[in-house]
């Protein structure tokens, strides 16, 4: 998945668990459990993200540092 669809996947979820608060507060327990299912999604996505910017900035490194990785 690219940068940009993470990012986005992780907005709508947001948006979604926004849309469920009301129910949460209420004390629905179905909607509860949806919530902290897409919370789990959106760590998991987040997590993601962070590794591939990792990943970019280490090959970025060793472009401008020949030989350094050694």
């Amino acid at each position: 998945m690219k940068p940009e669809e993470v990012r986005t996947e992780i907005l709508r979820l947001e948006n979604r668990r926004l849309q469920l608060a009301p129910e949460v507060m209420g004390g629905n327990s179905d909607a509860l459990e949806e919530d902290r299912r897409l919370e789990r999604r959106i760590m998991e996505l987040a997590s993601t993200e962070r590794g591939s910017r990792a990943d970019q900035l280490r090959e970025a490194w060793r472009r401008n540092h020949p030989g350094g990785d050694e």
